[in-house]
Order: structure tokens, then C-alpha cells, then sequence
């Protein structure tokens, strides 16, 4: 069954339309070095293995996807226009993880705090560049409707 936008929203989407999840799909070189990332310094299991493309879960409805960039549709890049966001309730708990694990380059050594007390972030690079982004939204305005939607 197809998921509706969720309710107060408004789309133009036609009735009995929508989407059952996202997956947000980057290109590879090395797959080997990124399915041991993903497995090894994320802790995230691959979910579905397509070969050339692989998929693993991040949220209820969230996945990556890495793909051999020679059988996929676009071709590896060095310059990235892409940041992964990863949305989290231990911000702190991460930071502590890469920053002691060495897990991934970060690139700033201390937790980033919005100066509107909106949210505080990290930034690090994924083995063949893709920021990641570890975030945590805080209770402000701009951010009822986010953290509304990010409780379900």
C-alpha cells in the first residue's frame, strides 16, 4: 500500500499517489571500501544487494544506496554536490563515536551550534568524499513542523 503524504500537508499529488520510502542513490569507485564503511562505521546492515548496486536502511522509510559507478547511471565524480543528512537524538553520542573510532574524517573538531537555536550538527566525509551530516534539531519554531514529522 502506497503512503500518503503525511496529514497537514499540502500536495498536489492525485488521491491514492504517493511514495512507501526514499533511497538516495551516490556512485562509487571503490564499493568494497564503501559496503565496509557503511557495515563497519555506520553499523548499518545491507539490506538489499543488487550486484553493482547495494542498499542499506537508515530510517523507517530512508535507505542509501551505493552504486558501481561504472554500471550505474552517472559516473563518479570527484567533486560532490550532495550531503547525506543524518537526523539524530544522540548528537553528542556520534560525535563521541567518530571523533574516538576515527570512524570517518570529520571536518570540524567540535559540534557545531546554530547561533538561532535551531539545530546543532557535525560534518564529516564518507570514504570517497559525500559529507555527512549528523543532525539534531532543536524545539524553535521553524523546527515544529520537522520535529512533529520526526516523532512518527
Amino acid at each position: 500500500m502506497t503512503q500518503q503524504v503525511p496529514t497537514g500537508q499540502n500536495t498536489t499529488v492525485p488521491p491514492g499517489l504517493g511514495f512507501k520510502a526514499t533511497i538516495l542513490w551516490l556512485y562509487y569507485r571503490d564499493m568494497e571500501a564503501v559496503q565496509k564503511f557503511y557495515k563497519e562505521k555506520l553499523g548499518l546492515d545491507l539490506t538489499v544487494d543488487q550486484g553493482w548496486a547495494k542498499i542499506y536502511q537508515t530510517s523507517p522509510s530512508g535507505y542509501i544506496g551505493p552504486v558501481d559507478e561504472t554500471r550505474g547511471m552517472h559516473s563518479y565524480t570527484e567533486e560532490k554536490a550532495v550531503t547525506v543528512s543524518f537526523f539524530t537524538d544522540d548528537l553528542d553520542g556520534w560525535f563521541s563515536y567518530v571523533k574516538e573510532s576515527g570512524a570517518f574524517e570529520l571536518r570540524h573538531t567540535e559540534i557545531s551550534v546554530d547561533s538561532e537555536g535551531r539545530f546543532h550538527a557535525f560534518v564529516g566525509y564518507d570514504p570517497e568524499g559525500y559529507y555527512l551530516e549528523f543532525d539534531t534539531f532543536l524545539i524553535h519554531e521553524l523546527n515544529e513542523q520537522l520535529l512533529e514529522l520526526l516523532k512518527k
